[in-house]
């Protein structure tokens, strides 16, 4: 068995959409030295993702726009962030930018197109959990999301509520006896760190 531990401070929150105490989440990155920051927001009620999906393709969306059917928990995300950072930083990233990298991480296959069908938001996503890499106290990538997204802001807890726990298992290809055991956030991000050992 494999044990992974990482520990994600939660160091702050910035400004909501409307000015308000922000639902998004703002972590500091375990292998950045306090240098970068990742920030987790999950939307709702999505009215424009066509459009989201082809600005994050032209790059006018600095984040990662996930369809958040597959993902376990933030922890999963998280992981999967730290997982590309550490890619980036070691010169040895198997896609164009730290973005679609973090896409790929989150995925149990090698394969980058699956990898972007499955996790990516899709033409149809109602719900998006967006990853920003920043700086930290640096707000304007979040300001510039928020001025393209057509949606509500909902608390990451509610991630819970657009998972389909039957999906994330049948995806990673996690037993009913490995439930018995393990959660099912250790179970996937364990074959997520793992996809590349041979």
């Amino acid at each position: 068995a494999i044990i992974i531990v990482a520990t994600f401070a939660r160091i702050c929150s910035n400004l909501g959409m409307d000015g308000s105490t922000a639902l998004q989440q703002v972590y500091e990155l375990p292998c950045s030295a306090g240098e970068e920051c990742v920030t987790l927001a999950l939307f709702r009620e999505v009215d424009n993702a066509p459009r989201l999906r082809s600005q994050v393709t032209s790059g006018k969306i600095k984040a990662a726009l996930l369809d958040p059917t597959l993902l376990a928990s933030p922890f999963h995300v998280l992981a999967a962030v730290n997982k590309a950072v550490v890619s980036r930083d070691q010169q040895q990233m198997k896609t164009k930018n730290i973005f679609s990298e973090v896409i790929f991480s989150l995925s149990p296959s090698t394969n980058i197109s699956d990898s972007f069908k499955k996790f990516g938001i899709k033409d149809s996503s109602r719900s998006v959990l967006a990853v920003l890499l920043h700086p930290p106290g640096n707000a304007s990538q979040w300001e510039s999301l928020c001025a393209s997204v057509e949606a509500e802001l909902v608390p990451l807890e509610r991630l819970t509520e657009v998972h389909d726990q039957a999906e994330i298992k049948k995806v990673y290809k996690i037993t009913s006896e490995e439930c018995a055991i393990s959660s099912l956030e250790n179970s996937v991000v364990t074959r997520m760190v793992t996809k590349d050992v041979t």
